[in-house]
């Protein structure tokens, strides 16, 4: 049919033969000019009606390349490969997502408007060339494509009205979008018909932005399509909501609701569907009984369960995330409609129930006030102990949500706060709950949050980060020039969360980021700005606010305890394991310390042994000053409470502790600050808290426990406090009352078997130190068995000989302290009976050297004489 495009050859070929004729014979066509006429090109009507024509043979041609390309996609859709279950199932899922994701369908569904559209073009075309050759054919054709024409307008028409007819296609989806648009669009411009004017420049002006901006993230796109990779984590809520929309087995649903809450829901997720399944599921999971309330079926309370906590997770976030309610729709799609929604109750119904199960119960009066917004009039406390810690668990996550919106956020922070309270406790949750509290936590101390951390369900990795950003918090909500009566919101709940941050800093990676922002002196300073209030003034609080301020000291000062701790405590629970250390605390060791004294006071009256360990082992860690004598009596009768028998290990070796560290303040007092009385009271008491551990762990077989260390570091203090009384006229004769001379020999005979460098080394020196001491006294001679001189007098001038290479600065009090008595001490033994100290060159070695090190430094000349005596008799 393209004749018509062309100049016509017939009318050539016919000149031609005119004019062969005519010179033949002259006497034909003698009128007519042999000129061939030139050709103007076709007519309009040729040039359309062959458009039109091509157009439909293209148009058929491509419909023919796509079918094939489709069924080639469709046969790579199919195809899964080898694999588990679990991967080709994945595999699958991402495909799925990809034919949404680059609009599968509608590329298969331009496919038949080809076809269709080249049909119709080739209809006009064929009407219209049939038209200008014969009028009846011609008809024929245009009536029967007028036909087809109005057909499918009408099935379009009739799709149109109403959603359910059968005649759907790719045409009325389009312009039942298009008109849903139109609509909203003028309902808009009839709202705001003041300012049509402005609002038409701005769109006006608007024009070039948008088509800027529109073809950037059109790249962007496009670019992100081709490079991103999908992984496994983007995968598993699609397939979950496929589940929850497919499936019509009870199992099937319960066991996709309880992934629910482990996955991460991207916000551009249709998740409506689902909601809506997830409702109905769970309330079909009870039927009604003779007054219309409802009562839980038979085998239904894990589905019920399971569907419960799904249905609140989904909907809690999606209700953050829109900021506004959620409304329970079917989804566009119909193939995903549930088919019986229309026949189960609404969540009202459960405003009837009576469940004597607190989990359901909590999920029931959940569901109302969150879908409802009962929040006022149904108020639930999650701080309820019949509602268990794995519900609270699960709960982390959606109260994040509800924090971070504004019109819920009121009715859920002491919610959190109850959350967070329960479960940082020993033992620890999993670590993306420990997350989840921390969050929490962030929230009630007014910290914005990216609503992206919102909805991740795998924090775990940025506890360290959270962590930090809650105890900064915290420093500026609270400071430390504070109050009784708080006001600001953030500083309550900063106070309230003192306690299970604490619990989060038991572990000690976590410590360690608390002890870098300076944590533990920031918790002593605040323990003492309210006991300096509640003591020394209060008249700046009302009487009812004092109990708050010692619950807050309390929490405060363990806070501080907890923070500068360093290595791990042992088991609390074993009492002959537990230990600990605070020995990180950097700038309140020459502060004063009368208001820990007062602090240990107060609950030495009440008898609270948890503050009195937490306030020992601060006190460990300070200086005792001169203005502290006065309230020596309190606080040693505060000591003899502790360490007696009945206490718990933890308090009572917090108070040996404490006992050590002021040993030698102790020392220095006189008979006109402590009675005689209250100084045995005392001995005896230190006796008791440590008759474990002069045996150094030792069992029945003679084997030394896995704590055998840590018993000969308290031993080491132990011999400590008592050198310091053999300097002191009150307590000095206390050493042979109490028991501890025997004490110090039990401990010289197990250091044969107790051999842990350098240790041992120093536990026989200081026994030697102390019993030169009381032999110099006059009142007792040879105290040491003849056995065991040797034994210690070698491993005492070991200990020596290592202290002495130290710099001066650091071993200088101990060498004054100690080497004297043991210089002198082994003079009288070498020369009442050498045998007894076994001089070997191992043993004169480490007296040389100790001489050595002495007289390279400002050693005093009494120490150097008694040094040298001893030289010159082990080398003689």
């Amino acid at each position: 049919m393209h004749q018509n495009l062309a100049p016509d050859p017939t009318t050539e070929t016919n000149m031609l033969l005119k004019k062969l004729i005519h010179t033949v014979n002259n006497s034909t066509f003698l009128d007519d000019n042999f000129d061939t006429p030139p050709w103007t090109g076709p007519g309009s009507t040729e040039i359309w009606v062959q458009s039109l024509i091509y157009v439909s043979l293209s148009a058929s041609l491509l419909a023919a390349l796509g079918a094939m390309l489709g069924k080639q996609w469709l046969n790579h859709f199919q195809h899964v490969g080898h694999g588990t279950v679990d991967g080709r199932g994945r595999r699958r899922q991402r495909k799925l997502d990809a034919l949404y994701a680059w609009h599968f369908n509608a590329v298969l569904e331009g496919l038949p408007i080809l076809l269709q559209l080249s049909l119709l073009l080739f209809g006009v075309a064929l009407g219209a060339n049939l038209w200008t050759e014969q009028r009846m054919v011609a008809c024929i054709v245009i009536g029967t494509t007028t036909s087809g024409a109005v057909f499918y307008a009408l099935i379009v028409v009739a799709a149109l009205i109403s959603d359910v007819c059968p005649f759907q296609t790719p045409a009325s989806n389009r312009l039942r979008s298009i008109g849903q648009r139109v609509v909203r669009f003028h309902n808009a411009l009839q709202k705001r018909n003041q300012t049509i004017l402005s609002s038409f420049l701005r769109f006006v002006g608007y024009i070039p932005y948008t088509i800027i901006t529109s073809l950037h993230s059109f790249a962007s796109c496009i670019s992100h399509r081709l490079s991103s990779q999908y992984t496994i984590t983007n995968t598993d809520a699609p397939c979950i909501r496929w589940l929850l929309e497919t499936s019509d087995d009870p199992d099937v649903i319960t066991t996709a609701a309880s992934l629910v809450p482990e996955v991460e829901w991207p916000p551009d997720l249709d998740v409506s569907c689902a909601l809506l399944r997830l409702r109905d599921t769970f309330l079909n999971c009870f039927e009604n009984t003779q007054y219309d309330q409802p009562k839980l079926s038979d085998f239904s309370r894990d589905c019920a369960i399971a569907c419960g906590k799904a249905f609140l997770h989904l909907y809690i976030e999606r209700r953050s995330l829109d900021a506004r309610p959620v409304f329970l729709r079917a989804t566009h799609d119909p193939e995903f409609a549930p088919t019986s929604s229309s026949r189960l109750h609404d969540v009202h119904w459960l405003t009837w129930t009576r469940q004597n199960d607190p989990e359901l119960s909590f999920i029931c009066d959940l569901i109302l006030e969150t879908v409802l917004d009962l929040g006022v009039s149904t108020p639930i406390s999650l701080g309820n102990p019949k509602i268990p810690n794995t519900f609270l668990m699960w709960m982390s996550h959606p109260l994040l949500h509800c924090l971070s919106a504004d019109q819920y956020a009121r009715f859920w922070r002491r919610r959190a706060l109850d959350v967070v309270e329960r479960l940082l406790v020993p033992p620890l949750p999993p670590t993306n709950v420990i997350a989840n509290c921390l969050m929490a936590a962030g929230l009630l101390l007014d910290q914005p949050v990216d609503p992206s951390q919102l909805i991740s369900t795998h924090k775990g990795s940025s506890i360290k980060t959270l962590l930090v950003s809650v105890l900064k918090s915290m420093q500026q909500a609270i400071g430390i020039d504070i109050h009784l009566e708080l006001r600001e919101r953030s500083s309550l709940y900063a106070l309230k969360l003192l306690q299970p941050l604490a619990a989060v800093l038991e572990v000690e990676q976590f410590r360690q980021t608390a002890y870098d922002l300076g944590m533990p002196d920031w918790g002593v300073r605040l323990c003492q700005s309210f006991v300096d209030i509640v003591l020394h003034h209060p008249e700046l609080c009302r009487p009812e606010a004092r109990e708050k301020a010692w619950v807050a000291a309390r929490d405060a000062l363990h806070f501080s305890v907890i923070t500068a701790r360093s290595g791990d405590s042992g088991p609390a629970d074993d009492q002959t394991a537990y230990t600990e250390e605070i020995s990180r605390l950097r700038t309140t060791r020459n502060a004063g310390c009368g208001w820990l004294l007062d602090y240990i006071r107060h609950h030495h009256l009440i008898s609270h042994q948890s503050a009195l360990t937490d306030a020992f082992l601060t006190m460990s860690e300070m200086n005792i000053d001169a203005a502290c004598r006065e309230k020596m009596p309190t606080y040693i009768n505060a000591m003899i409470f502790a360490m007696a028998p009945e206490k718990s290990p933890r308090l009572r070796k917090a108070a040996f502790r404490a006992a050590y560290s002021s040993r030698n303040f102790l020392a220095s007092l006189d008979i006109n600050s402590l009675s005689q009385d209250l100084c045995a009271q005392f001995s005896a008491a230190l006796s008791s808290v440590t008759g474990d551990s002069i045996s150094f762990g030792q069992g029945e077989d003679g084997i030394l426990s896995e704590y055998s260390s840590m018993y000969g570091k308290q031993n080491l203090r132990y011999l400590h406090i008592l050198f310091s009384w053999t300097q002191s006229k009150l307590w000095s004769h206390h050493l042979y009352d109490g028991g501890h001379l025997e004490a110090c020999l039990l401990i010289a005979q197990n250091l044969r078997y107790f051999e842990i460098y350098p240790l041992t080394e120093h536990l026989a020196l200081y026994i030697i130190a102390i019993m030169a001491r009381l032999q110099s006294e006059g009142e007792h001679g040879n105290l040491i068995p003849n056995d065991l001189c040797g034994l210690l007098v070698h491993k005492a001038w070991a200990s020596v000989a290592l202290r002495s290479l130290k710099p001066l600065k650091l071993s200088e009090s101990v060498i004054h302290e100690v080497l004297e008595p043991l210089a002198e001490l082994t003079i009288q033994l070498l020369k009442r009976d050498a045998e007894l100290v076994d001089v070997t060159s191992e043993f004169k070695s480490r007296v040389l050297q100790t001489l050595h090190h002495l007289e390279q430094g400002p050693a005093d000349s009494v120490m150097l004489s008694l040094v040298k005596n001893v030289v010159s008799l082990v080398t003689t």
